[in-house]
C-alpha cells in the first residue's frame, strides 16, 4: 500500500553542522559587542547582534543547510509527503544573534519575526544533558527547548521538545511558539538564532541585498 501523508501545521527540520563552520561561527560570536537584548524575549544577560559582514558570511556558508527545508515545504512531487506551501525562492536573513544562556536564565514562551527562524547550538555542556537525565518532572527538562502549536487534542501531537546537543541546527516557522526553561549547572549554553524573510515580492527585480540568497542557486546539504 502506498500511503500519502498530508501535513498541515508547523514543520520543523533538523540537521548537523560541520564542525569547522561551528568553530568559526563561535569565534565570530565571541567577538560581538552590540547587545540585542532589548529586541528579544529571553531573560538572558548576554545576547549580542552579529555584524552585516557576519550575516553575509553566515548565508554564504550556512545557506546550503536551509535549502532542503525550504524546498520540502514547497514540494508537490513527493508521492508520500505533501505540505504545499506557496512557492518562494528569494529569502533574506534579516537578523542574526548569539545567546549566552547561563545558570537560572530562561526564555519564556515567544515567537519570532519573519517567515522562518532557526537555532544552531555552538556549545551545550554535558552538565545540561545530565540535568535532563536526572529531571523528575513531566514538563520540559532544564535547558531543553519546547515547540508548541494550537490546542491540545487527543491523538494529535501539538508540541515537540528536544534536548539539544552541540552542532544541532533546528529550523521552524517564525510564528511557532517555543520556550526554554532554566538549568542549574554553573555553565554557559551558547546558541545562535536568526530570522529569515521571504522577499520574492518585496525585492522583486531589485538587486540582491547583503544576507539575501536564491534557494535555487544554493547547493543542498542533507547530512542528517
Amino acid at each position: 500500500m502506498n500511503h500519502r501523508f498530508v501535513h498541515f501545521g508547523p514543520v520543523l527540520a533538523a540537521t548537523t553542522v560541520d564542525l569547522t563552520l561551528l568553530k568559526e561561527l563561535l569565534n565570530r560570536g565571541n567577538k560581538t559587542t552590540e547587545s540585542h537584548v532589548q529586541h528579544l524575549a529571553g531573560h538572558l544577560e548576554i545576547e549580542n547582534k552579529f555584524t552585516v559582514d557576519d550575516i553575509v558570511w553566515f548565508v554564504d556558508n550556512f545557506g546550503k543547510y536551509f535549502v532542503p527545508y525550504f524546498k520540502k515545504l514547497q514540494t508537490e512531487e513527493d508521492n508520500s509527503y505533501y505540505y504545499g506551501m506557496k512557492p518562494f525562492n528569494r529569502v533574506l536573513l534579516q537578523s542574526l544573534w548569539i545567546n549566552y544562556m547561563q545558570k537560572n536564565e530562561f526564555n519564556p514562551p515567544h515567537r519570532h519575526g519573519g517567515a522562518f527562524s532557526f537555532v544552531v547550538y555552538l556549545d551545550v555542556p554535558k552538565n545540561i544533558q545530565q540535568e535532563n537525565i536526572d529531571f523528575k518532572g513531566q514538563g520540559v527538562g532544564p535547558g531543553a527547548v519546547s515547540f508548541y502549536y494550537g490546542e491540545e487534542q487527543v491523538g494529535i501531537k501539538t508540541s515537540h521538545a528536544i534536548v539539544p546537543v552541540t552542532g544541532d541546527l533546528w529550523m521552524f516557522p517564525a510564528s511557532l511558539k517555543h520556550m526554554v526553561p532554566p538549568f542549574r549547572s554553573d555553565v554557559t549554553r551558547i546558541s545562535v538564532s536568526g530570522n529569515f524573510f521571504i522577499t520574492d515580492e518585496l525585492n522583486k527585480k531589485a538587486p540582491m541585498q547583503k544576507g539575501e540568497f536564491l534557494i535555487d542557486n544554493q547547493k543542498e546539504t542533507t547530512n542528517a
